[in-house]
């Protein structure tokens, strides 16, 4: 009899075996964990069903990506000598950091075509310093009976930022049939660069789930809007960093309005709004 042959005949059944007890075994562990996914997502819509919370818009479960960022508050000083913008700086003032500057002309502003209307005005270089740079952000601006507040902001790879270093703030008022923009302010981040390479976000459900466990959604509220956003979390010197934010706009039961926030890439609620500084790191 040829031993050797046994041998391997045995040796190439036991890899086939274990070949096969692996298939199986990884089948069943991708349909448990298909089956955990699927309760964890109509675990959180039940919860928030079953407090009356209502959501106004569809959740996702995509796992978006993003960065920790740096960037530079620029200050518009310098800007404002040079020859490019010498009709800005006739009515404009800068303090700290903050530019503030008042049309020297009637600039008419369309609030039926919100989007249509910022997108102009901000191709004006006569008007808005580098105002290309600049995407009208509608989940906070805000449109009152007789003056409004369109915002808009830099973006990073598609995703804006979401806090004070970032923005044009126009203010636009209703009058007499016309509606006028009466002033804007703006502030500029330069030098924006990733400081770690592109990362996974935790989705929509994830950070609602967090919220809903931290008792951070009132009963019989409603969830108005969520958006991503990078948010400053550290000023080290001149430079800030950043990271993306999911921010959640809820309306209470008493009609009063709270915006909470989670980290995006670590799943914590931000309950703190102080940014820590670092002069000398």
């Amino acid at each position: 009899m040829d031993f050797r042959k046994i041998e391997w005949i045995f040796f190439f059944v036991f890899i086939g075996l274990n070949i096969f007890l692996f298939s199986i075994f990884w089948s069943n562990q991708h349909e448990q964990s298909l089956v955990t996914n699927s309760k964890q997502r109509e675990d959180i819509i039940h919860r928030l069903k079953n407090d009356d919370i209502e959501l106004k818009e569809k959740i996702s479960d995509e796992h978006r990506e993003g960065y920790y960022l740096s960037a530079e508050q620029d200050d518009f000083q310098k800007l404002l000598s040079e020859p490019s913008n010498q009709t800005i700086a006739q009515t404009a003032s800068v303090s700290d950091k903050i530019l503030t500057y008042y049309p020297s002309q009637n600039r008419e502003f369309n609030l039926k075509t919100t989007q249509k209307s910022f997108n102009q005005l901000m191709q004006e270089n006569t008007v808005i310093m580098d105002g290309q740079q600049y995407s009208y952000l509608p989940d906070i601006s805000k449109k009152e009976d007789e003056l409004a507040k369109i915002v808009g902001a830099q973006s990073y790879e598609g995703i804006p930022f979401m806090d004070e270093t970032s923005r044009v703030i126009l203010d636009v008022e209703k009058s007499d049939g016309e509606v006028q923009v009466l002033k804007y302010t703006q502030t500029r981040l330069k030098e924006i660069e990733p400081l770690r390479e592109k990362m996974a976000l935790y989705s929509e459900k994830e950070i609602l789930n967090t919220l809903y466990i931290n008792n951070n959604i009132p009963a019989k509220s409603t969830i108005t809007n969520v958006y991503l956003g990078y948010f400053r979390t550290l000023e080290v010197r001149e430079k800030n960093v950043y990271v993306p934010v999911w921010f959640v706009k809820i309306r209470t039961a008493d009609k009063t309005t709270q915006i909470e926030k989670v980290n995006a890439l670590n799943n914590q609620v931000i309950t703190n709004n102080l940014v820590p500084k670092v002069e000398n790191p």
